[in-house]
């Protein structure tokens, strides 16, 4: 019973420590202010969608431009089947580029570059990193090891009170984005939501696990972050897949499917699919879990002597 009750007072404990503001937070904060504020000026500009494309890129026509030129042919008293192809051509042109397009750009522009391979991973090590890392750095996991429970347990106190924190800036922040883009985003919302909370999920784990492992939990976040999801997330080849991002994005692209999204250059990208992507995201939490309460466990933290 006593062991019960410190181990839930150690959750509540923890959970209210990391609602105090810290420079990661800040640095956290002023990221979402600065998507939002981009995510809004697209919305303000009507940027969400392919008519300010052009075709070659670089110079070449608007998408827009050939929707009034096609729209100055319908008007032209043409004979009847060349009007209804110009009929149809414009109204396909329009559906496709004006209209649906809106959904095809704020995933790719803002889910699946600025969102799930930057802001997502960064956001997670804000709180992730803070449940141990913190405590060995303010020189208190003295204090924390001297309770009635044991080491996985309070590894395991520690990651369910980050954990709450961590999928309320992932989760809030990308709905956040997602209702400020209108209705793409509000669609955007309803089908990657699920990818967005195990991505979070395994980002959690993976930084937790950092902290139990590396002193300076927060620095070697940091650089895994930029390296591993951030640039070698969007590399061609297999190295990506040592990212948790990729296997987010994964399975995005197989909820999004119907719509027609999927990878630019499939053949180079060589997604998995979402099943797959599903059971890595679900094995990295669990085994990072495991394998950090097991080091804590054992690890003899010697700057605390």
């Amino acid at each position: 019973m006593t062991g019960s009750r410190a181990f839930f007072y150690l959750i509540l404990l923890s959970w209210q420590r990391q609602a105090r503001a810290h420079l990661m937070l800040w640095i956290a904060g002023g990221l979402l202010a600065f998507a939002a504020f981009l995510v809004l000026a697209n919305t303000w500009n009507g940027r969400w969608n392919m008519s300010y494309w052009r075709v070659p890129g670089g110079g070449g026509v608007t998408y827009g431009d050939q929707i009034r030129a096609f729209a100055m042919a319908r008007d032209l008293p043409l004979a009847g089947s060349a009007a209804s192809v110009t009929q149809l051509a414009w109204s396909t042109q329009r559906l496709v580029v004006d209209d649906a397009s809106g959904f095809f750009v704020f995933s790719n522009r803002i889910v699946f570059f600025l969102f799930t391979t930057f802001l997502m991973p960064l956001w997670t090590l804000s709180f992730a990193t803070e449940g141990l890392g913190r405590e060995r750095e303010a020189g208190n996991l003295v204090w924390v090891l001297s309770r009635p429970l044991s080491r996985p347990a309070i590894y395991l106190a520690k990651f369910l009170a980050a954990v709450p924190w961590c999928l309320a800036l992932n989760m809030g922040g990308f709905a956040l984005l997602c209702v400020l883009a209108g209705w793409p985003g509000i669609l955007a919302l309803a089908i990657y939501w699920p990818a967005v909370l195990m991505g979070t999920l395994a980002l959690a784990s993976l930084f937790h696990f950092l902290g139990a492992f590396a002193r300076r939990a927060s620095v070697v976040a940091i650089l895994y972050a930029f390296f591993l999801e951030t640039i070698a997330g969007n590399l061609p080849g297999h190295l990506k897949r040592l990212s948790i991002s990729f296997y987010t994005r994964c399975l995005m692209f197989e909820q999004a499917h119907e719509f027609g999204i999927q990878p630019e250059r499939p053949s180079i990208y060589l997604p998995v699919s979402g099943s797959f992507a599903v059971t890595v995201l679900a094995t990295v939490s669990i085994v990072l879990l495991v394998a950090g309460a097991w080091i804590f466990a054992r690890k003899e933290y010697l700057e605390l002597t």
